[in-house]
């Protein structure tokens, strides 16, 4: 069962416009809060809940509640933050915000790939999230172009879609579906418990350079199970765009090597490998994007500069003796002195 257009949710609170997407647990929706404001609603899929035994049910109930309060304090600019749960009937819910703008897949198609410079400063922002993601013991374990939209009017990127976001070692429930694409690392092919074991952040990190990959290629690299099973060769971008640095090239690589535990093991190390400084480093905060309360802090700064300019001139305080020269002083150059004999010689 799908929610329709114009159906009320939570006591009247939202109210659905349309299905965004579907994924391999939840479905989304566009809905409209109170104040006319756009959100998007995720819940689980009823359909699936209904061919699970009542176990498997349960437990994918309480992971996705368990994923709803991690994202929840999971507060970072590049990660589409959350802002209510709710139950309806027997399904919860999980309120996100609505970012406008287009995912980097589309973003790249019609200029074939990005600069460098753009390219890394997008991965950089996702880097940075995926840090936090991982400090809370969670794995995205879907990062591709699809789910980094870029904030229109700004230049900067979110991560979305966490359907597949569950703790490092899962269930069986939480890895159904189909996962093979050109992103997907090779530990998340199998379900086994050694493979579920091998999952961690350098399982985010394989799939975080592979879109970087695409970025700088315009072209999706070869799929880890093609290079496993069929000896697949990768391709370096820098053959597919020769103006790839020698850096950033052997950086991707590395991120994308086959077995995990010869990836770097963190999203730091991986931002090193690049050329980041990862200590303590942020993105310059873009102007548009600092909040209301910022401007006008700033604004008021500058009429208070003004006011105490212009009170100072009223009252005869010289406040601008610095800037101005005053034209009453004498015009007579003062008087040079003699160099003193301890001077210091010129060469000539």
């Amino acid at each position: 069962m799908t929610w329709a257009s114009g159906q009320k949710l939570h006591r009247d609170r939202y109210e659905i416009k349309q299905q965004l997407g579907q994924g391999n647990f939840a479905i989304t929706y566009l809905a409209e809060d109170r104040d006319g404001k756009n959100v998007v609603i995720k819940t689980l899929d009823s359909n699936l809940l209904n061919q699970l035994s009542n176990e498997d049910r349960d437990r994918l109930k309480s992971g996705f509640a368990d994923e709803s309060r991690k994202l929840a304090i999971c507060k970072h600019p590049n990660i589409v933050q959350v802002i209510d749960t709710f139950e309806e009937g027997d399904l919860k819910c999980m309120v996100m915000e609505y970012i406008q703008g287009d995912n980097l897949a589309k973003i790249v198609q019609p200029r074939g790939f990005l600069p460098a410079k753009e390219a890394v400063d997008y991965i950089q922002q996702i880097g940075k999230a995926l840090i936090v993601v991982h400090e809370q013991g969670f794995l995205h374990r879907d990062v591709k172009p699809e789910n980094i939209i870029l904030r229109a009017g700004t230049h900067q990127v979110v991560l979305i879609n966490f359907d597949l976001a569950r703790r490092f070692v899962d269930n069986p429930v939480s890895s159904r579906g189909n996962l093979v694409d050109k992103f997907t690392p090779i530990e998340l092919y199998s379900n086994s418990p050694r493979q579920q074991a091998r999952r961690k952040p350098w399982t985010d990190i394989y799939s975080l350079a592979a879109t970087l990959y695409f970025l700088l290629t315009g072209k999706q690299p070869e799929s880890a199970i093609e290079r496993q099973d069929n000896n697949k060769r990768l391709i370096p971008p820098n053959e597919l765009n020769d103006k790839i640095s020698d850096r950033v090239n052997n950086a991707i690589l590395y991120a994308m090597q086959l077995q995990p535990d010869n990836r770097p093991e963190t999203v730091e190390d991986w931002l090193t490998e690049l050329g980041f400084k990862t200590a303590g480093f942020s993105l310059p905060k873009l102007p548009w994007t600092q909040p209301l309360w910022a401007w006008i802090l700033e604004i008021m700064g500058v009429l208070a500069l003004f006011a105490a300019l212009i009170s100072g001139v009223k009252d005869g305080t010289d406040l601008f003796k610095d800037w101005f020269p005053d034209k009453s002083a004498p015009t007579n150059p003062p008087t040079q002195q003699a160099p003193s004999s301890s001077a210091k010689p010129q060469n000539r």
